[in-house]
């Protein structure tokens, strides 16, 4: 006789079949399908070169334990993807070569994804000689969603993926506008640094000289052979200058009289007394004549202690006994 009833074996079951019948419903809730990673809808790179080469070194240098294949866009793919949608070459001459050093996801201890994307840009010139580089590298870790599945799980690869792939393309376009910045072009090929603004260097009031480039002629289309009435021409109007006039300033002119300088006569002293030409000279000695001028000075100039004169007192007591000059006619000269 069984220990256990039919109904009582039939319950056991149910409880141990439905831990398995759970499980899985959730592994059925898991997405099958991923959108395709594109990114032609970000701004376009326009390249100074003829053509466009996408090289992806990956397959040369593998990296050991990389899961990424498993992915449902490969990060190798996601970066090729993106060169594609965003990178146009547009130059009449040389090679713009795109890079894949490295596109991986490991598999860390913990169940913690490491990715890590390396890429460069080189230009080549039409010798094959390398004129200008730029390099972007993005690695992320990802602790994965253990909902979505295992840890390698398509989900949480494509999860991973996806994130490096919005910082590479951030830091991928920032590296080409500062270190390629020289080498872009807009979209008909004319390079983005050659529009010079020019001035014209003209003299001030002088007419402005219109260039070629100011005015656009328009294009003749002949309507007889298109059938289709052509039309009106634009004409880009010049743009000129407007003349500045500079104001004359005229300097006063200021006249100087000129200054005569009055001749003053000075008349020469002489003396008071002047002897005649014949007059006779007195046989005296040299300290007479000196005495007699001495004293015929003195008494002709006032005295500046006594104006008045001296005291009788004083001309009593003075002996000097002044020297005369004899009258005229009286001395003769010895005849021969």
């Amino acid at each position: 006789m069984s220990l256990f009833s039919r109904p009582l074996r039939a319950t056991c079951s149910v409880a141990l079949l439905l831990p398995a019948f759970l499980a899985g419903c959730a592994g059925d809730k898991q997405p099958t399908k991923f959108a395709p990673l594109r990114y032609d809808y970000l701004s376009v790179m326009h390249l100074n070169a003829a053509t466009l080469n996408i090289e992806d070194a990956t397959l040369q240098n593998p990296v050991v334990g990389d899961i990424g294949n498993r992915a449902p866009t490969p990060p190798a793919q996601a970066l090729r993807q993106m060169a594609q949608d965003r990178l146009v070459a547009t130059g009449a001459s040389g090679t713009a070569q795109f890079v894949i050093d490295r596109a991986s996801i490991l598999h860390q201890a913990g169940g913690v994804l490491a990715g890590q994307m390396d890429v460069h840009l080189v230009l080549l010139n039409s010798g094959g000689t390398q004129a200008a580089r730029a390099e972007a590298h993005v690695s992320q870790t990802l602790r994965p969603d253990l909902s979505k599945g295992d840890a390698d799980s398509p989900a949480n690869l494509y999860e991973l993926t996806n994130d490096m792939m919005q910082r590479m393309n951030v830091e991928f376009e920032y590296q080409i506008r500062n270190t390629l910045k020289d080498w872009m072009t807009d979209a008909g090929g004319t390079p983005v640094g050659s529009a010079i603004q020019s001035q014209s260097l003209d003299a001030p009031g002088a007419k402005s000289r219109t260039t070629a480039s100011s005015v656009v002629p328009a294009a003749a289309v002949p309507a007889a052979a298109t059938g289709v009435t052509s039309a009106p021409a634009l004409t880009t109007p010049a743009i000129t200058t407007p003349q500045v006039t500079t104001p004359t300033i005229t300097t006063p002119t200021v006249t100087v009289p000129t200054v005569t300088t009055p001749n003053v006569s000075v008349p020469d002293a002489t003396s008071a007394t002047t002897l005649p030409e014949n007059a006779p000279v007195a046989e005296t000695s040299g300290r007479s004549t000196s005495t007699g001028n001495a004293a015929s000075a003195k008494n002709s100039d006032p005295d500046p202690v006594f104006p008045a004169g001296e005291d009788d007192d004083a001309s009593s007591s003075s002996t000097t006994t002044k020297a005369r000059s004899p009258a005229p006619g009286v001395l003769q000269l010895p005849k021969k």
